[in-house]
Parts: structure tokens; C-alpha cells; sequence
């Protein structure tokens, strides 16, 4: 939505509507990956970024955390602020180079150097995400240069999520190189190969500096940027309003075991968590699927797989083996229920087993149907008193003509050829932020009833007591034969890493701990099943990093975004 506001005073000073002049991008950028000991490499950035007329405080990097927390953070710059800060975030670290209480605009360059400790390189093989998919700026000129390696079979993959190819690594004397003019806002680089050999790097220079210029700002930014601002944040100020929950009774113990007839109140989604406790148990009959259902209130990806993870924990299916992993009828598939069986049965029919890693289409059909049944049980529920899962949310009827009828009267301007004209960027300020609103804040539309909010609630208890689970907490489950069914929930629930490393601190006899902590693997080998049931022509894969690229098994480290602040 941030993102969105900015589109107007972006395309205002870049001239494109309104009285502009030049636009925030990246003139060029250099990335030279050279080995660092075993496994690490050793990145430097030459960054050469055009604040266009924007005040910025200087260059800002993000960096997933996927080969390790960056180490040996350096940063200069010859010709603008440069102290610099590391901050490490929830699975990546920033890096901002500039002074905060200095503004910048027009042309500078910086140079970052970071390594990358765990980049696998001891694997034999290079997958290293060079920029994700997040950066919204354009890049004049992007050169990425890898020395020190001898690699067979150099690949490279640049685009939108999903893209594989789309360009060449090629050996140029002593080092490979790739280089795009330009690259894309939102395309993302992984490089990578097979190595054959890893040696001291060549000497890459760092490239000369562009010319220079000077730009103005305009009023016509500022004006459009605060017109955005305010449709954005009175469209989430709407969305969080009529998407409030009914709470049945006063207290947070009434809330989560209100009984029907009690008095309703309406409670935002963000205030529900002052009303969750910390349960040891999940509530009594639902299924790991229906929480996750309830939690995120969506059917996706996570619900249909908690649902695998539960049937594991059933022991009405397993899994077997490790590359690739075999999917097989369970001990007690017998006494499963018979839609189960039938679902299950025709699942694995023929060889009695399903082998993970390639397109299979029993798994697909499986995962739509169940994708459709769990639609079909949110409906159902009465969890819902508006737009339950797989239900169109939106916006009151009216409010959205307004913002339709808006959109087309700017747009007819636009082809008309009023671009130029202050009131085009701000009706664009108005409707491209407001119809951005509409679709990015219909998520907190859905409005719980007061069963639904019991449950829930309920359900966010047990959560929290996954995730600060201890060794002793996973001894007590396997004592008590809930170790399989917590795990299943742990999937569910996005626990899996904290329930993960209270297994490794309990007790439980290593012969049984892998039986009895099989559901984890519904989540730690999520690429395998996404890859068994999507069609290989339409799979972008799990890459790591930035996350854009099936290249390459097992995916990359690194990649991330970058930009300003």
C-alpha cells in the first residue's frame, strides 16, 4: 500500500503527468561475488542511485538471511553521508548507509561489502540470488560479476517470480559475467553453476561514476503523496472498521468460551490479541486444517497442507525416504473415515505409492478438492457472520462505483491526452491509491461471529504455546501420545521452526522421534510437494533468498531488495 501511494508523485516528478522532472532509480549498479573460506562469499555493490527530486536520508539494502546473518559489513561513499547501520529484521538484515538527520537528493554512489557465511559452497554448487523481486526502481545498467570460481554449466535466470533464463553467465578471461541495461523494477537475478574449483579471485575495478545532474522538487509531489496517504489510510481505517469481530461477553476467558445467546460486541482483528492466553491443548475436536483456516482466514496453501500433516499424524499416510521422498497408505489407513480413504486411495492408486519431486496429477486434482471442500466447510461453519472463506469481500457498493467512476473519468483524461494536467495526477493520486486500498485491505473485511472468534481465540492460545515450547513440553506431549498430533499442529499453525527446536532439546528415545515427529515434514519439504502437484510449465519453484528462480535445486541464498530511505 506504501508502494502504491508513491506511484502518482513518482510518476509526477518524473514528468510523466503533471510538471516533474526526474524520478528516483538506480543509474547503474556493479555486484562482484568472490569465495570467502569454505562456504561464505564475499559480495561487494557498487551502487550508483538517483534520488531523482526525492529527499532521502541515503541508500538502504535488505538481505534474507538465508546464507547466514551478513558479517563484515563495510560501506562508503565519496560523495554523500556515509555512516551506516546494521538491524537485523525477522529472517533478513537491513543495512542503511546515510545520516538520519540529513537529506540527499540527485546522484551518488555507493560501495557495500558484506559476506555471506553459509553460501554452501562446500555443496558443489553455486545458487546465489543477486537481487529479488521486491525493488521497485529501475536499474540503467546492472553488471554482475563472479571471480574466483571455475564453474561448468554457469546459469542464469532474470524476471518477474517464477522466471527461469531470460539471460547468459559467460566467461570473460578470468572471471563470468552478465550484464543488463537495464534491468527491470520487480525483475530479480540468481546466478549460479556447478563448481569445479574455487581460487584466489581477479582484480575486478570498480567502475567510473556517471555524470552528474541536478533536479528540482515540485509541489505536485508533495500534494499527490498526501492525497494518497489519506485515501490509503482512510481505506484501512474503513476495512479495519467493518471488518470488526463479534466477542461474545466481557472478558478475554468470555470471549474464548462464549456461550450461545451471550451479548456480542464488535472487536477489531488487531484487539483480539490482548484476549488470547497460552493453552496446552488445541481446542477439543478441531482438526490442525480448520485452525489454520481460522487463524488466517483463508483457504490456501497452508490449510490444504495442515491437512496432509494431520493424516500423517493419523498415521493414515507416511512418508518415506529423503531424495526424493515416497508417499505411502499408513498403518491405520484402514480405519480412516471412508471419504478419507477413497481420497487417499486414489491418491497413491496403481503402485500404492506416490514418489515426490515430480508433477503427479492425482496430487493436483487431491489438493483442489480438498481446496474446495474446506471452502465448502468455512461456509458451513457458521465461524462467519461475513464473507468466510472463499466469498468475494468488499467494499460497500456504493463507496465502490465512486472510486470505478473516478478511475474512468482519469483514465479517459489520460487518453485524451490531459497528462499533463494537475487535477489527471490528482485523480490518479485518488484512484489508484483508492482502488489499491479496495483490494489490499478486503482481507480484514471477513467479520468472525462470535463461535468463530471462541475458537479462534482458542486457537491463537495454543500457538503461543507452541511457539514458546521447550524440551520439556515436547517430553510431555510424547509421554502423553499427542507428540505426532502437536507436530501436525505445529504445520498448521506456522510453529514449525519453534516446536523444531524443542525437539531437539526433549528427551524423547531417538527411535521414536522420527516416527512420532513426522508431520514436521509437511514443512520442511514444502518444494518437493509443491513441484509433485503443479504442472512443471507453470511452477516457479521455493528458490531461497529472493525467492524468485527454479533454477537451481535446492534454490539460492542472498538476493533481498533495495532502495532508499
Amino acid at each position: 500500500m506504501g508502494a502504491t501511494v508513491l506511484v502518482t508523485p513518482v510518476l509526477a516528478v518524473t514528468g510523466a503527468i503533471g510538471a516533474g522532472t526526474h524520478a528516483e532509480r538506480f543509474d547503474a549498479k556493479q555486484v562482484l561475488v568472490t569465495p570467502d573460506g569454505t562456504d561464505g562469499v564475499r559480495i561487494r555493490e557498487v551502487v550508483d542511485q538517483d534520488f531523482g527530486t526525492h529527499d532521502k536520508h541515503g541508500y538502504e539494502r535488505t538481505i534474507p538471511n538465508d546464507f547466514g546473518v551478513p558479517t563484515a559489513v563495510e560501506a562508503a561513499s565519496p560523495d554523500a553521508p556515509d555512516q551506516f547501520s546494521v538491524t537485523e529484521l525477522t529472517g533478513r538484515t537491513r543495512i542503511r548507509i546515510g545520516d538520519p538527520d540529513t537529506t540527499i537528493d540527485g546522484q551518488h554512489r555507493y560501495v557495500v561489502r558484506y559476506t555471506l557465511p553459509a553460501a554452501r559452497l562446500s555443496a558443489g554448487t553455486l545458487a546465489l540470488d543477486i537481487i529479488g523481486t521486491d525493488d521497485s526502481l529501475e536499474t540503467g545498467r546492472f553488471e554482475v560479476v563472479l571471480a574466483g570460481f571455475e564453474l561448468t554449466d554457469p546459469t542464469c535466470n532474470v524476471g518477474r517470480y517464477g522466471a527461469v533464463g531470460g539471460c547468459s553467465l559467460t566467461r570473460d578471461g578470468d572471471v563470468y559475467r552478465v550484464v543488463f541495461e537495464p534491468l527491470h523494477q520487480f525483475d530479480g537475478i540468481t546466478v549460479g553453476g556447478t563448481i569445479v574449483a574455487l581460487g584466489e579471485p581477479a582484480d575486478v575495478p570498480i567502475p567510473p561514476i556517471p555524470p552528474r545532474r541536478n533536479d528540482s522538487r515540485l509541489p505536485l509531489t508533495l500534494a499527490t503523496l498526501g492525497i494518497g496517504a489519506v485515501v490509503g489510510l482512510g481505506g484501512y481505517r474503513l476495512a479495519k472498521r467493518l471488518g470488526r469481530n463479534e466477542v461474545g461477553g466481557i472478558g478475554a476467558a468470555d470471549a474464548a468460551f462464549a456461550a450461545p445467546g451471550t451479548p456480542t460486541r464488535l472487536v477489531a482483528d488487531a484487539d483480539l490479541e490482548a484476549m488470547a492466553t497460552t493453552e496446552f491443548v488445541p481446542p477439543t475436536g478441531l482438526r490442525p486444517w480448520q485452525g489454520a483456516m481460522l487463524l488466517n482466514e483463508q483457504v490456501d496453501t497452508t490449510s490444504v497442507s495442515a491437512w496432509f500433516s494431520d493424516q500423517i499424524a493419523l498415521e493414515y499416510i507416511v512418508l518415506e525416504g529423503t531424495s526424493p521422498q515416497v508417499l505411502k497408505g499408513g498403518p491405520k489407513l484402514a480405519s480412516a473415515p471412508a471419504a478419507t480413504q477413497r481420497q487417499i486411495g486414489t491418491l497413491i492408486a496403481g503402485d500404492g505409492e506416490l514418489v515426490m519431486g515430480t508433477y503427479h496429477p492425482s496430487l493436483a486434482t487431491l489438493w483442489k478438492e480438498l481446496s474446495d471442500e474446506q471452502r465448502e466447510a468455512a461456509k458451513a461453519s457458521g465461524w462467519w457472520a461475513k464473507y468466510p472463506p472463499g466469498t468475494a469481500a468488499h467494499f460497500p457498493i456504493a463507496l465502490s462505483i465512486g472510486v470505478v467512476l473516478a478511475a474512468a473519468a482519469t483514465v479517459i483524461a489520460l487518453w485524451r491526452g490531459f497528462a499533463t494536467s494537475w487535477w489527471v495526477a490528482i485523480g490518479m493520486a485518488i484512484t489508484i491509491t483508492g482502488l489499491t486500498a479496495a483490494a489490499a485491505y478486503r482481507s480484514l473485511l471477513p467479520v468472525r461471529s462470535a463461535a468463530g472468534t471462541a475458537v479462534a481465540l482458542r486457537v491463537e492460545s495454543f500457538r503461543r504455546f507452541l511457539e514458546a515450547s521447550e524440551g520439556t513440553h515436547v517430553d510431555w506431549a510424547w509421554s502423553h501420545g499427542l507428540l505426532r498430533e502437536y507436530s501436525a499442529w505445529a504445520v498448521a499453525l506456522g510453529a514449525a521452526d519453534a516446536w523444531g527446536r524443542a525437539v531437539g532439546q526433549s528427551a524423547v528415545p531417538p527411535a521414536e522421534l522420527t516416527m512420532s515427529t513426522m508431520p514436521l515434514l509437511m514443512y520442511t519439504s514444502m518444494g518437493s510437494w509443491s513441484q509433485t502437484r503443479t504442472q512443471p510449465s507453470q511452477s516457479g519453484g521455493s528458490g531461497g533468498g529472493g525467492g524468485f528462480s527454479s533454477g537451481f535445486s535446492g534454490g539460492g541464498g542472498g538476493g533481498g531488495s533495495s532502495g532508499s530511505w
